[in-house]
């Protein structure tokens, strides 16, 4: 019995030591261990801060481009007229012109205004109409080709010119035509200008020698009425 006794002491005091060891390095981590904080006891280490967002950097206010405003086109101002020549309206076509004094008028309706001089040689005259077209260029087309037809134009014998001209900044056609009247032996002249106005009516201003000879006053009076030619005007 008492060797019983001294193996029982010595087997529990070896199972003493090996507890002790094995204890003492178990509580510094390991499976199933716990970790301790590197900071002081009691207090919690604060998460790593975010780094600080982008500020919005301060732009100057955004201004609209401007569109630029249409100006509206200012109403043409009659020139006076040369002396010997008064200016005079074709208030039913919405046009004025120059012609020379003592002149008198020899039709006037809803398309054409026409004057004539006092010997009864010369013709200027004015019409607005849309028969031909609303452009220049296609509305002295469309009028030499009625002049081509003889039937009903009664021009015999008809040769032509026609050139672009600028009028006040448009765009025009001058039509130069020979002729003779039908049953007329003597021959005639006729100068015309095409511009095109508003709600698609064109212009056509002419001056016209009907006893064409030499000395014939045919441009100078064309180009002083051209000159003075206002359109679209009350």
């Amino acid at each position: 019995m008492a060797e019983v006794a001294t193996v029982v002491s010595a087997a529990t005091a070896l199972a003493a030591l090996v507890f002790a060891v094995f204890g003492l390095t178990g509580g510094t981590g390991g499976t199933g261990g716990t970790t301790r904080s590197s900071g002081p006891p009691g207090v919690t280490s604060a998460p790593p801060a975010e780094p600080p967002s982008a500020r919005p950097t301060a732009t100057a206010p955004t201004v609209p481009p401007t569109t630029p405003q249409a100006r509206p086109t200012p109403a043409e101002s009659p020139v006076p007229p040369p002396a010997g020549w008064q200016r005079v309206k074709a208030a039913a076509l919405t046009a004025s012109l120059a012609v020379p004094d003592g002149w008198k008028i020899k039709e006037d309706d809803a398309l054409h205004v026409n004057w004539i001089s006092p010997d009864g040689r010369y013709v200027i005259g004015v019409k607005r109409d849309s028969t031909h077209g609303s452009t220049a260029q296609a509305a002295s087309i469309g009028q030499l080709a009625w002049y081509r037809t003889s039937a009903e134009s009664k021009m015999q014998d008809l040769t032509s010119r026609s050139h672009t001209v600028d009028q006040r900044g448009r765009n025009t056609v001058r039509l130069d035509l020979d002729y003779r009247w039908e049953g007329e032996s003597r021959p005639s002249r006729r100068q015309e200008l095409f511009v095109a106005g508003e709600h698609g009516q064109v212009y056509q201003l002419l001056a016209e020698d009907t006893r064409l000879d030499g000395a014939s006053d045919l441009t100078t009076l064309f180009e002083t009425a051209r000159t003075h030619l206002l359109i679209d005007v009350p």
